[in-house]
């Protein structure tokens, strides 16, 4: 497991507040000391140039933007400099289409909510290893899935 970095800056998407203040609390407890958040898609693209995030996590279902729109729009905008953040979704949303949307849209990692301090630290590891490959094809922008490594945080057979 590769060690947590706390000077990382997180942003944390989701129109819930409750949501957005159960994961705040999480990832301070996981060591994470610069934590951003936003109410919703729109607003998190208005703050990401500031904020430089080094790590993305929403959630799919938000007013205006959805998330899987927000992530297939940030990673298809090769201009914008974080178009390539490691980008974990974390939904209650979790039956198959919404994973295969997300995946497709190039999301690093899924993670059902409820979530987990140790859930969260696995799906932030994974997203965030050295070994992390960027691709850019016809139709896909995301992050190369090396055979046998599963973005649902358990390895395949």
């Amino acid at each position: 497991m590769v060690p947590l970095s706390r000077d990382l800056v997180v942003l944390v998407i989701d129109d819930n507040i409750g949501m957005r203040s159960i994961m705040k609390a999480v990832l301070r407890a996981l060591g994470f000391l610069v934590i951003r958040q936003a109410n919703d898609a729109v607003e998190a693209l208005k703050i990401i140039p500031d904020i430089k995030p080094d790590l993305i996590i929403t959630d799919i279902k938000m007013p205006v933007i959805d998330g899987v729109t927000f992530v297939r729009n940030l990673r298809a905008d090769e201009s914008n400099p974080f178009s390539e953040v490691p980008i974990i979704v974390a939904t209650g949303h979790t039956e198959e289409r919404h994973v295969k949307a997300c995946l497709d849209a190039g999301v690093d990692q899924f993670l059902a909510k409820p979530i987990t301090g140790k859930a969260l630290a696995d799906r932030i590891t994974r997203a965030l290893s050295p070994r992390r490959q960027f691709i850019r094809t016809g139709d896909y922008n995301g992050p190369l899935r090396p055979v046998g490594q599963s973005p649902l945080g358990m390895d395949a057979d």
